[in-house]
């Protein structure tokens, strides 16, 4: 993958064969690509473990051809079968990536407009919260200004898919 080109920033890291496969999980990674064809450690258990362990981490599964047992009825976000040019993986990495950091976005955006909607009426009651207000104005608006810029980085389709995911979760 040319990570110069990239839309997004991208920090690639390989898993270590020496070691436990569950002991390289971590919430650190927002995108795992797994080749559904290992065997050893096995291709769908390391499915299963991100997904118990760190649901948040979306997979991308790469394959020989389209297996029976398909990797996105298991909960993969989307299956890639050969052949595949460089350009296409690298195009549905940065989708997949953009889509998590606008999924993320909006998450924190409807998180501060929760926040602020409560904090506004504990002002009008008269709950000394005006500099929690203040700074929840603030990440409010740096917040929708991230989502948007995220946003502008997604191609109309690129982002009608985010918003399908949205909506389902």
């Amino acid at each position: 993958m040319d990570t110069d080109r990239s839309r997004v920033a991208v920090d690639v890291h390989s898993a270590n064969f020496n070691r436990s496969i569950l002991d390289q999980i971590n919430d650190e990674y927002d995108l795992l690509l797994l080749d559904w064809g290992l065997e050893t450690p096995d291709a769908r258990g390391i499915l299963d473990a991100f997904q118990q362990n760190t649901p948040d981490t979306q997979v991308l599964v790469l394959s020989e051809d389209v297996p029976e047992d398909d990797p996105v009825n298991r909960g993969a976000d989307e299956l890639l079968a050969a052949p595949y040019s460089d350009e296409t993986l690298q195009l549905t990495v940065e989708r997949l990536l953009l889509q998590g950091a606008y999924e993320e976005a909006m998450d924190e955006f409807f998180r501060l407009s929760t926040e602020r909607a409560l904090l506004e009426s504990e002002l009008q009651a008269g709950v000394d919260t005006a500099d929690r207000y203040q700074s929840v104005i603030c990440n409010h608006y740096e917040s929708r200004k991230r989502a948007a810029a995220i946003r502008d980085e997604l191609s109309s389709d690129e982002f009608d898919q985010s918003l399908r995911q949205l909506l389902d979760e």
